[in-house]
């Protein structure tokens, strides 16, 4: 598995990668609705349902009678006319079928800016949304290259540990059999010299050796592998990677410009920003343009032919307006636009302090970068020197020209330069991936590894 592998699945299937699509999906919906607000409304209401006899009352006029006025005849329901008769089923009720539809079309003229600042708000929402997408998956991809690094570190220090395991048991038979002979070259003391660097050595390496088995599930996690699973990674020791050598005021420049937690920021002010004039634009009415149609049949109920009467069960109806609706609360719309500005406020103050934050960010990776460099260098020259000097003692140690305590020096002073100098070069990498994260970007060469001004792996 290589480390670019390894991002390539991790990004692609993720928990964290997978909650922020399904948030820029959801901004993506917001925008949807706002971009299609100008279309039209269309509202339909329609029924059907049984409905029983329903007669017209006749009525007529009557000459006479107690209200009669002059010249005026008196008007009741004719002979054989009951007006309580529809309330009553009885056998002989017919029962029919009454359908009923009303729909209206509403389509917006001028809204004062409305629609247009709804859909500017939902695009900002939109950026948010993919901003956070790469957010996620830089902070992916920061764990993941800490997991691969610092398996490769573990795995370089168990080899380094082996090693001092070695030494330590053929300077261990050496000294044993030299004891048997009874050369007078070495005591008991000097063996129990060695099983106490025995024991510090074993310590150290049950320890590393539990840390690698931390850094290989995490990145079998990122592999998608299951627990415990074998795997071999492509590369078998930590090589410095290739991080370019920039001032900070450079980094800070690219961080600005391509940092998606920035660019999640700047996106809120200009959201915020249009949600203000949304609210201002709130005090204006808005213009529609709006349909109506009714319509309705009852089959058994008798059609009036007064076409002033209303009648619910035997009707056809249309017609277009202008119209225009203008809430004039406008108390609560001030309250509503100040919340707004206060809105957008916070929103522009959080970016100014995120940018504080970055500035330190970058400069605080930067420098870090800088001196693990360094120090890779003098820890590469140290482990050079250790390394000539533990040839010496030991060449010496065989022909008994040098003590115990000298070769248990010069091994631990080995193994100690060698250990320092991949924990260098394990923290200048660290660091490089802390700049991207900081940056905004990746900004280690790929294939870096080998070319020249690179830190280098211990064996070279």
């Amino acid at each position: 598995l290589s480390l670019a592998e390894l991002l390539a699945r991790v990004q692609g299937e993720n928990a964290a990668v997978t909650i922020a699509q399904n948030e820029l999906r959801g901004y993506e919906a917001v925008y949807l609705r706002a971009a299609t607000a100008w279309l039209p409304v269309i509202k339909v209401e329609s029924l059907l349902a049984p409905l029983p006899e329903r007669r017209l009352l006749r009525q007529c006029a009557y000459s006479g009678g107690p209200f009669a006025l002059d010249g005026i005849s008196q008007v009741a329901p004719c002979p054989g006319e009951d007006p309580s008769d529809d309330e009553h089923l009885t056998a002989d009720t017919d029962i029919g079928v009454l359908t009923r539809t009303k729909a209206s079309v509403t389509l917006p003229l001028y809204t004062f800016g409305k629609l247009d600042a709804a859909k500017l708000a939902a695009e900002q929402g939109v950026e948010v949304g993919r901003a956070s997408v790469d957010l996620s998956r830089m902070h992916l991809t920061h764990l993941v290259k800490q997991a691969y690094y610092g398996a490769l570190l573990t795995a370089d220090a168990l080899e380094i540990l082996e090693d001092g395991r070695r030494r330590l048991e053929k300077a261990k038979k050496q000294i044993e059999g030299e004891l048997v002979r009874e050369t007078g070259r070495f005591t008991s003391n000097d063996l129990r010299k060695l099983e106490v660097q025995a024991g510090e050595l074993e310590a150290g390496y049950l320890e590393t050796n539990a840390l690698s088995r931390v850094s290989r599930e995490g990145l079998r996690l990122a592999a998608g592998l299951a627990p415990g699973s074998p795997f071999t990674l492509d590369v078998d020791e930590l090589s410095g990677v290739d991080a370019p050598e920039r001032d900070e005021s450079a980094w800070l420049k690219d961080a600005t410009e391509t940092r998606a937690d920035l660019r999640m920021a700047a996106a809120a002010v200009q959201a915020r920003h249009h949600q203000v004039e949304l609210a201002t634009a709130e005090y204006y009415p808005d213009i529609a343009l709006v349909g109506a149609f009714g319509y309705a049949k009852g089959t058994t109920a008798e059609n009036s032919p007064d076409p002033y009467a209303k009648d619910e069960y035997n009707f056809s109806s249309w017609g277009v307006v202008l119209g225009a609706e203008w809430k004039l609360d406008f108390a609560a719309r001030r309250g509503k636009l100040q919340e707004a500005e206060a809105a957008q406020g916070k929103a522009t103050a959080q970016r100014e302090g995120l940018l504080q934050k970055v500035r330190l960010d970058v400069f605080e990776a930067a420098g870090h970068l800088e001196r693990y460099r360094a120090e890779t260098a003098a820890r590469k020259k140290a482990m050079k020197a250790g390394k000539g000097w533990l040839v010496s003692n030991t060449m010496n140690f065989g022909a008994g020209l040098a003590e115990t305590d000298e070769l248990l020096e010069s091994l631990i002073a080995y193994s100690k330069a060698r250990l320092a100098y991949i924990r260098a070069l394990y923290e200048f990498n660290l660091a490089a991936a802390r700049l991207s994260l900081a940056v905004g970007r990746e900004i280690v060469v790929p294939s870096a590894a080998t070319s020249a001004g690179a830190p280098t792996s211990p064996s070279e």
